[in-house]
């Protein structure tokens, strides 16, 4: 009995002997186990990124052209939650590359955060800019409300222009007024010749 006790303990312990040799020898041979995972593309909290955002809306992209790096979007605007957009429809350019956002994809809506580039707007690796799921509109709607529809821009008002009526050249004010003094000093002369036939003796 105490031999095969003996005996089983010196079995174990072999196998344990063995088992920590063996992890030994891979870890010499393999090494420390390193990730080499292309690094990961941050995207930044949604308060930081509304406050970093000249404008944030919502739409669905239209259309998307590629130019160059990058992409050009039509997107129809829905609503306006920070700054001001005066138009139904804007571009959107987005940039390629490992953490750029790249092609959106069309009929889908989006909660856009964009800053001004040009006569677009630009949507960069790290403005926030995603697809408009429940819990990001909520996010957004309590840090910026319920938003607005797109306001239409300012009409410029009319010039008014004032026409000068008359000659080109206008005369002077004597020799305009000339033909009136005349008649009024014929006047006088009349009423001083009548005093005097008044007072003639019959």
């Amino acid at each position: 009995m105490l031999r095969r006790a003996l005996a089983l303990t010196v079995t174990v312990c072999a196998v344990a002997v063995c088992a920590v040799a063996v992890c030994a020898v891979l870890g010499v041979v393999l090494g420390p186990q390193t990730s080499y995972a292309a690094p990961g593309c941050p995207r930044p909290a949604p308060a930081v990124a509304v406050q970093r955002a000249t404008v944030v809306f919502t739409g669905v992209v239209t259309s998307a052209t590629p130019s160059g790096t990058s992409f050009v979007h039509n997107v129809k605007v829905d609503r306006v939650y920070k700054g001001q957009v005066t138009t139904a429809e804007v571009r959107v350019r987005t940039t390629g590359g490992t953490c750029g956002l790249g092609r959106l994809t069309p009929d889908e809506r989006y909660v856009v955060m964009a800053m001004p580039d040009g006569d677009s707007w630009l949507a960069g690796p790290r403005s926030g800019t995603a697809p408009a799921s429940d819990a990001l509109l909520a996010r957004v709607q309590s840090l910026l409300g319920q938003g607005t529809a797109p306001t239409k821009a300012p009409t410029t008002p009319k010039q008014v222009t004032y026409q000068q009526v008359g000659a080109d050249h206008p005369r002077p004010f004597l020799r305009v007024a000339a033909p009136g003094f005349a008649l009024i000093l014929v006047g006088l002369l009349g009423l001083v010749v009548a005093r005097r036939w008044g007072r003639v003796p019959a």
